[in-house]
């Protein structure tokens, strides 16, 4: 078992901005989820206020162990390759806007 984890007030502050401004909605969960570990909630109870799995607070925490704030930052995700060249990607981007649609 765990001791709670305690968090400096700027921690604190960190994460609670964090867990709303952040762009990108795993790190802003990570951080929110670091937040209820300081205010006393176990992993589990963390998992469930989430619904992800045991595993994945565990490895939140280990990583906040570890690297501190840094920790709750993704790493880059290769994935696959795009299927549409960068000029397919604009013309489709085109033809949504031109429908009314929105596209990036």
């Amino acid at each position: 078992m765990r001791l709670r984890l305690k968090l400096s007030a700027e921690e604190r502050r960190t994460l609670r901005e964090m867990g709303i401004y952040h762009p990108h909605a795993r790190t802003r969960m990570r951080a929110q989820g670091m937040f209820r570990l300081a205010q006393g909630l176990t992993l589990q109870q963390v998992a469930d206020e989430f619904e992800v799995h045991l595993n994945s607070v565990e490895n939140w925490r280990r990583r906040w162990d570890e690297f501190g704030l840094v920790g709750l930052f993704e790493g880059r995700h290769t994935g696959r390759p795009p299927k549409l060249c960068e000029e397919e990607r604009d013309q489709l981007s085109d033809l949504a806007r031109d429908a009314g649609g929105t596209a990036r």
